[in-house]
């Protein structure tokens, strides 16, 4: 589309993306033009015009809407993290304080159970001798593990999601079919892989990959840190 304007007596040729140039270098064009505004109309998209004026209230309503939508939304996750905070620090309070390996092993099971309403949990600690602290904490072989979580075991960074039925059963036996997504991920001690902690939820959209494992990943070192001197006593 192209119109035409006088000029000193000659026709001058001006295209839309001239006209929206100089609008867009000139955005005050419009100050102390309201009769040039009121005049100025834009099709509606339910029928009928609207005037440039009400056109632009109607788009600034609509930019705060979307600014007061993306607003409640970090507000939201800002209140779940807080939570999601205040649960592991009370989580390692406890731990600390545990002065046995009972108390130690029940306090997680406390935490992830009431606190963090986990469907199924599990810590499986590697070690020569195998043993089952609790029905949710056992140890066994380095080797053993590896034959039905070895994935899980190698991967650097936490696993969310679905996980293989071996997978999912090894980890939470009796519980494993309750879980319909879970997050895994490997306790160390610098480069000494200590354990594997399960935690299991019966939402399928509970945990997913691409999700934040910061508090998981906060959780683990904790464990890396306390878990050995319950687990091999002297």
């Amino acid at each position: 589309m192209s119109m035409t304007i006088k000029a000193k007596g000659a026709e001058t040729e001006l295209n839309e993306n001239a006209v929206c140039d100089f609008l867009i270098q000139n955005p005050d064009f419009f100050a102390n033009r309201d009769s040039l505004l009121l005049k100025m109309n834009l099709p509606h998209q339910q029928g009928g015009t609207v005037s440039l004026i009400e056109k632009q209230v109607s788009l600034l309503r609509e930019r705060n809407r979307e600014i007061k939508k993306n607003l409640d939304t970090y507000i939201d996750i800002a209140k779940t993290n807080d939570s999601i905070f205040s649960k592991c620090q009370k989580l390692a309070l406890n731990l600390i304080e545990a002065e046995n390996a009972d108390a130690f092993f029940a306090a997680l099971e406390k935490s992830f159970r009431r606190d963090f309403k986990c469907t199924a949990y599990s810590l499986i600690a590697l070690n020569d001798e195998a043993r089952q602290f609790n029905h949710f904490t056992s140890a066994v072989s380095e080797s053993a593990a590896r034959e039905y979580v070895g994935a899980l075991m190698k991967s650097k960074k936490p696993t969310l999601g679905v996980l293989r039925p071996s997978e999912q059963d090894f980890l939470f036996r009796h519980q494993s079919g309750k879980v319909k997504s879970a997050a895994v991920i490997s306790v160390k001690r610098d480069t000494e892989q200590i354990a594997l902690l399960g935690i299991g939820s019966d939402d399928s959209d509970y945990f997913q990959a691409g999700m934040g494992t910061l508090f998981i990943g906060f959780i683990a070192d904790m464990l890396s840190r306390l878990l050995p001197r319950f687990i091999n006593p002297e």
